[in-house]
């Protein structure tokens, strides 16, 4: 799933946790795992023709921080911090990602790269879905924020 996905499911988890962030922090990392266990799409650099990881990586990393930062700033104060917990704890699994590519190395234990891997649903047909989810959570996301500004 695009990082920016699990940033914006994250908004989500940490609105309707928004008065206990540690809860929200493992939620969201809950949420990462049930993200990627639904079929979305995946590359693989290695094939002739196959699209470049790191060119999406850098577009998608980027569209992530600026959702990470805009959800932060846009959330209610009483919200913001477990959103930001709910948001780190959705990337969080995604970091093996930037490591293994600058550092050479995985920064989590074996069992949770085996776990992370074997619930990995990519394919290069599920660009359709990483972007229904995307439209979904952004708007999830907006009319929850909406929401909260007419309730406050």
């Amino acid at each position: 799933m695009f990082v920016t996905n699990h940033v914006l499911s994250g908004v989500l988890v940490g609105r309707l946790l928004k008065k206990r962030p540690g809860t929200a922090l493992l939620v969201g990392v809950a949420s990462h795992l049930v993200l990627d266990a639904i079929p979305h799409w995946g590359c693989s650099s290695s094939e002739p023709g196959g699209t470049d990881f790191l060119t999406v990586a850098k577009r998608d990393g980027v569209l992530g921080l600026a959702a990470m930062a805009s959800a932060a700033l846009a959330v209610e104060r009483p919200a913001r911090t477990a959103t930001v917990a709910a948001m780190a704890g959705a990337v969080l699994l995604d970091l093996d990602k930037p490591f293994l590519y600058f550092f050479g190395f995985d920064p989590f234990p074996v069992v949770v790269q085996r776990l992370h891997c074997r619930i990995q649903n990519e394919s290069r047909g599920g660009l359709p879905n990483e972007l229904r989810f995307g439209a979904a959570f952004a708007l999830a996301d907006v009319l929850t924020a909406l929401r909260a500004r007419h309730a406050g």
